[in-house]
């Protein structure tokens, strides 16, 4: 098949994912506007067509693209035709009062247009050539091609020692999806690369739609700005590896986890647990964050702590039913016995030297500029995300210690990890600036109306 006739079949593959996950979505999208749909709707899709695809190949290995058709067609019109719980029918979301929001209009003009190049940047240098990356060969779409040749999950990427090196013991949603998208085009490396750009679009949606039913129009067009302008995560070596969808997901948990703090609904609950099924299912960094989430959740004496927690368990319980235990390639667990404890603190000394040479003093501008950011401006809504993200790079930062291999080479990956919570960054950052916006705003009227008196 052409590159042209393999897009379409990618994009075919893709909008019905989002078709699917919008007939779930929408029995639980309270107050959600437009492009948070979008995102919510492609992320169920993707988890949706994964499940559908393990349950037909399992049925009829090789023959996978009707069973999966029709199911999806079942599931379209079981959502249709069942009434929604009246408990969960969207009601008008709140907005918070935009002072100033005539002279910023040609503003978010400007923002989403930024956001918009640079998407369209990323999408063809992503298309411009088939994936290469080290990782998509090795891990994601090794493990992507066997599945879409072979017709099934066969049980030698678990067990084979000769594939040992590609990480039996990763999550699968990348390349179960890459799978399914191959059904409609059919495999084409450089076609498939279309799914990543179609990962960072919901991204910005879903960053967009947020703060702008949280925030403001203008904080959300920002936060969408940023994000898409971060060239280290969105470029093309990162095609066909799980930085682009674990930054999806990411966002996804941060933004379902900041409305359960004020929202108790079933609705909340219920997209808490679908963008923490999706976030595990990604990486294994994901099952880190949700956990935090969960026990953040919990601290704070909210029993939706419960969801997130539920949901890394299951996956965890299913891929050890579905491929066996799995011993983790990266990393020597025997450092945590109390006779190599020594050396794991001599270990982690030696990493903290590296990161604070080699990536802090570095990047000493940037960190300047998020310094004084947060000392000007106060507390936004997305606060509660900061120790969750601290925590994440300090989780990754003490795994380094116990590579299996050298922690200094181990280490080196810091940045490329560190890039996936930038999105989730973006969210504390354009919520403080708004805050600072309107209190600025508030404060100049007030100097106005006190001289006009």
């Amino acid at each position: 098949m052409t590159f042209v006739g393999a897009a379409f079949g990618v994009l075919a593959g893709a909008l019905l994912a989002a078709v699917v996950g919008y007939a779930i979505v929408r029995l639980f999208a309270v107050g959600l506007g437009r492009p948070e749909m979008l995102a919510w709707s492609f992320a169920t899709g993707l988890l949706v067509q994964a499940i559908l695809f393990l349950v037909a190949v399992s049925l009829l290995p090789g023959r996978a693209l009707v069973p999966v058709i029709a199911l999806d067609a079942a599931i379209v019109v079981g959502s249709f035709v069942a009434r929604r719980p009246r408990t969960l029918q969207p009601e008008p979301s709140p907005r918070v009062p935009e002072e100033g929001w005539g002279e910023g209009r040609r503003l978010v003009r400007v923002l989403l247009a930024i956001a918009g190049g640079a998407w369209l940047l990323f999408l063809v240098s992503a298309l411009s050539e088939p994936m290469w990356s080290t990782d998509y060969l090795a891990v994601w779409g090794l493990k992507a091609k066997i599945i879409a040749t072979t017709g099934h999950v066969p049980t030698r990427l678990f067990s084979d020692p000769a594939l040992y090196w590609g990480h039996p013991e990763y999550p699968l949603l990348v390349s179960l999806s890459l799978a399914v998208l191959s059904l409609f085009s059919g495999w084409h490396d450089q076609a498939l690369a279309l799914f990543f750009p179609l990962c960072e679009l919901a991204t910005l949606a879903a960053l967009y739609g947020f703060l702008a039913r949280r925030v403001s129009v203008l904080s959300g067009a920002a936060a969408a700005a940023l994000t898409a302008v971060c060239f280290p995560l969105y470029r093309s070596v990162n095609s066909g590896t799980a930085e682009i969808p674990f930054a999806f997901s990411l966002v996804l948990v941060s933004t379902a986890f900041l409305d359960a703090l004020s929202d108790r609904s079933r609705a909340v609950l219920a997209r808490l647990a679908v963008a923490s099924l999706v976030c595990v299912s990604i990486k294994q960094e994901g099952t880190l964050f949700v956990l935090l989430v969960g026990a953040a959740l919990l601290v704070r004496r909210r029993r939706e702590g419960w969801a997130p927690l539920a949901a890394a368990t299951m996956h965890a319980l299913v891929l050890h039913l579905g491929r066996g235990p799995q011993t983790p390639r990266a990393f020597d667990f025997t450092f945590f016995e109390p006779i190599r404890w020594g050396e794991l603190v001599s270990r982690l000394t030696k990493v903290l030297g590296h990161v604070l040479t080699a990536d802090v003093i570095h990047s000493w501008l940037p960190l300047l500029a998020v310094v004084l950011l947060f000392a000007f401006t106060r507390h936004g809504l997305a606060d509660p995300l900061l120790p969750l993200v601290l925590l994440q790079v300090l989780a990754y930062v003490v795994s380094f210690s116990m590579s299996a291999f050298d922690p200094i080479w181990a280490a080196g990956v810091l940045p490329r990890l560190t890039m996936s919570l930038f999105p989730n960054f973006t969210l504390v950052l354009c919520a403080r600036l708004e805050q600072r916006r309107q209190e600025s705003l508030r404060d100049e009227r007030g100097r106005v109306e006190s001289a006009v008196v």
